[in-house]
């Protein structure tokens, strides 16, 4: 299926910037969503000198009703992606604090749902949710972020026949590690580590194949999984995670 009238959130930039990029063209909508107004501005700007029509909305998914206002006013909805995500660690305390798990969870698992949710009820035929590989393993670098992923992928793996009867495709995309803002400040080894181009570009390649889950790289998504057998001692060498956005 050809996706004409497409919505994106967390567009301002890294893989939602680069998704809105991959589908800008002529004859193609795109409904942009994300917190930065000027970052979303140059989403837009780009993605319409690719020939795209673009409308933009400043919000943030952690707002239900804001969410549900922006999907349910959209024209046209034939493609949804709930992108918007925030990463959080312990940092130098070596432990999240409660105001960094409580931000990951509104973003990352109520903001999904909330736009989600909306975008079953008017029967969008496709919602992509980004998911990750942090969901396949228990990391003590990142507790609230692997927990909140990986409630993201059991849900979608067990919503998505009920929602097929209903005429909604939902997608799972299970990435490794994209370069971008988010990931910038990491301070360890990240194997696998894609662009934010090649990352978009699978995940649209999988999407137009109609696979009901994405996942890269295949090994990195092996090792994780693999890895929750593997002594708890395996991570204490790991330096922590600095808080993000």
């Amino acid at each position: 299926m050809q996706y004409q009238s497409i919505a994106i959130t967390g567009a301002s930039s890294g893989l939602g910037q680069a998704l809105a990029l991959g589908y800008a063209a002529p004859g193609i909508t795109l409904h942009l969503a994300g917190r930065d107004a000027a970052r979303l501005a140059q989403t837009a700007a780009a993605a319409q000198a690719k020939g795209a029509r673009v409308t933009q909305a400043v919000a943030d998914v952690t707002s239900r009703e804001e969410i549900a206002g922006w999907v349910a006013g959209l024209e046209q909805l034939d493609l949804m992606i709930a992108n918007a995500g925030v990463s959080a660690g312990p940092g130098l305390a070596n432990r999240e604090q409660e105001e960094q798990i409580r931000r990951v969870f509104a973003t990352n698992l109520d903001g999904v749902f909330n736009t989600v949710l909306p975008a079953m009820a008017r029967k969008t035929p496709r919602i992509v949710i980004i998911g990750s590989i942090a969901g396949l393993i228990a990391l003590p670098t990142s507790p609230a972020y692997s927990a909140a992923k990986a409630a993201l992928d059991f849900w979608v793996r067990a919503a998505s026949p009920g929602a097929a009867r209903e005429g909604v495709a939902l997608t799972l995309v299970r990435p490794g590690f994209i370069r971008t803002p988010m990931t910038a400040k990491n301070p360890y080894p990240m194997p696998g580590m894609l662009g934010a181009d090649e990352a978009a570009r699978r995940i649209i390649q999988g999407i137009a194949a109609g696979r009901g889950v994405i996942t890269f790289p295949l090994w990195f998504a092996a090792l994780a999984w693999v890895a929750n057998f593997a002594p708890k001692s395996l991570f204490t060498r790991v330096p922590g995670k600095p808080a993000q956005s």
